[in-house]
């Protein structure tokens, strides 16, 4: 996602500086989603309460800034894609569990119910999954790929994120292991991500952009960035595999440390209502096109929810968070 401008002097979103303590609003925000800045500004004409949003770049850098603040963490929520990094934040101790009242006032839809950690690491607001992005102008009708391992078919056209940056890609990675096996998962990326050009994107705009105009003929991509592209007339389809799709939940968490937790609940009553939630859907970047999880909300135009889901076994994924990264930018990141 972009690094938006400033929102007046309430809300303040920046790519580099370190966030303001927490006593100069009554919370900092922490985050890597394109609508949390909206969001935050919506809440505070609602409430009065005031909001620092902290963009440090990608999920990945968001992460990064968390670890490097160690016992001294400067926010007080954050919200980010996938469930895994979530879980592991939790048993890092860095995130303290919802409180069960949160979760208690919200209207879930059936999906939203199956997406409640048992660990209450975080609270899910949305949801979406990763697909096959494919440009119909690069691939005829007969060679649609079907699964993932049809992309073998289009070894060195075929566009990435690096799991190490990007929280969806983690999500992914960690969904291809638990449905192909390890092993196999290891050996069908290895005879897939063969251009090292491509397998090591830092966005979901990367992929779009290599699918669209560069050297990639098909992408491993968040769906809502690609319903992104088809909303604005761009030649491109989702694809979702044969194997199942992982699901990929925005996750709020709360910090451990935390001094401004009626302000965090608050802040959670506002994601989960119908104002909240037309704020999250106020914009034409990939994040605004999640699946809602909250009954009586519906989805952007266009935007595909019939979906066969499979959920991500979220302790295996947050344990092997490190290696499975690493193993990654060994083989696939330039």
């Amino acid at each position: 996602m972009t690094v938006k401008a400033t929102l007046g002097l309430a809300l303040s979103l920046t790519a580099l500086s370190i966030a303001a303590p927490a006593c100069a609003a009554d919370l900092v925000l922490y985050d890597a989603l394109d609508f949390a800045g909206p969001v935050a500004k919506a809440f505070q004409a609602k409430t009065g309460l005031t909001v620092d949003v902290v963009e440090p770049g990608s999920t990945g850098e968001t992460l990064g800034k968390i670890a490097a603040e160690g016992s001294n963490p400067q926010f007080d929520i954050v919200w980010l894609d996938g469930s895994a990094v979530m879980e592991r934040m939790a048993a890092d101790h860095v995130l303290q569990p919802v409180p069960a009242e949160a979760y208690d006032k919200i209207a879930w839809t059936d999906l939203g119910k199956s997406l409640i950690p048992q660990s209450r690491a975080f609270l899910p607001t949305g949801t979406s999954t990763t697909a096959i992005e494919v440009n119909t102008k690069k691939v005829k009708a007969d060679k649609m790929p079907k699964s993932w391992a049809d992309l073998e078919g289009f070894a060195g056209s075929v566009a990435a994120k690096d799991p190490n940056l990007s929280g969806p890609a983690y999500q992914w990675l960690a969904g291809l292991f638990q449905t192909n096996g390890v092993d196999a998962g290891k050996e069908l990326l290895a005879k897939t991500l063969t251009n090292k050009s491509l397998s090591g994107l830092s966005s979901g705009g990367k992929v779009n952009k290599a699918v669209l105009t560069g050297d990639a003929s098909v992408g491993i991509n968040q769906d809502s960035a690609i319903f992104s592209k088809i909303a604005a007339g761009e030649p491109v389809i989702a694809v979702y595999p044969s194997e199942g799709s992982v699901s990929l939940p925005q996750g709020l968490g709360i910090s451990a440390k935390t001094q401004h937790m009626d302000a965090a609940k608050k802040f959670i009553d506002f994601v989960t209502s119908a104002d909240g939630q037309a704020a999250m859907q106020n914009g034409d970047d990939t994040d605004f096109f999640y699946i809602p999880i909250v009954k009586g909300v519906n989805p952007k135009p266009g935007r595909e929810t019939s979906i066969a889901y499979t959920h991500l076994d979220d302790a295996t994924a947050s344990a092997h968070e490190t290696e499975w990264k690493q193993w990654y930018k060994e083989k696939f990141v330039q």
